[in-house]
């Protein structure tokens, strides 16, 4: 009986495509869309939502990356991110996003636009997949 439990989990798992780092890389995929989504309608709290409470990168933990969130998001005017497609690369709890995009910020009437490349750090903990690193 558990054998024949076996072959149909295994049955499943191959025609459903689906491995476990494939959903692990879908699940990291769409906490950077909610990240972009939120960045481009300026949604503090949706951003937050994507982000650890152990944040931390290049002396800048989650606080005070909460406060700057919140100051550019009512100083920009408007934010088009564009994201492309991003890399993701999982280390069994932890994750790098790295990709390149193009933000446009209006502050003050004038627009700016930024190219670059993003090394996004992650993790999963019990709430599922948080950015630590890397804005």
């Amino acid at each position: 009986m558990k054998r024949l439990a076996g072959i149909l989990l295994l049955s499943a798992v191959l025609l459903t495509g689906c491995s476990s780092s494939q959903m692990e890389r879908q699940a990291v995929s769409e906490v950077l869309t909610v990240r972009s989504r939120a960045l481009n309608s300026r949604d503090t709290a949706q951003y937050i939502s994507v982000l650890s409470a152990d944040y931390n990168h290049n002396g800048k933990d989650y606080s005070r990356l909460k406060e700057s969130l919140i100051s550019n998001f009512r100083t920009f005017e408007s934010i088009s991110y564009q994201p492309a497609e991003m890399t993701i690369t999982l280390h069994g709890k932890y994750a790098e996003a790295v990709g390149a995009y193009r933000m446009r910020v209006v502050v003050r009437n004038k627009e700016l636009v930024l190219d670059g490349t993003e090394h996004l750090q992650l993790a999963k903990g019990p709430e599922g997949w948080k950015i630590i690193g890397g804005l």
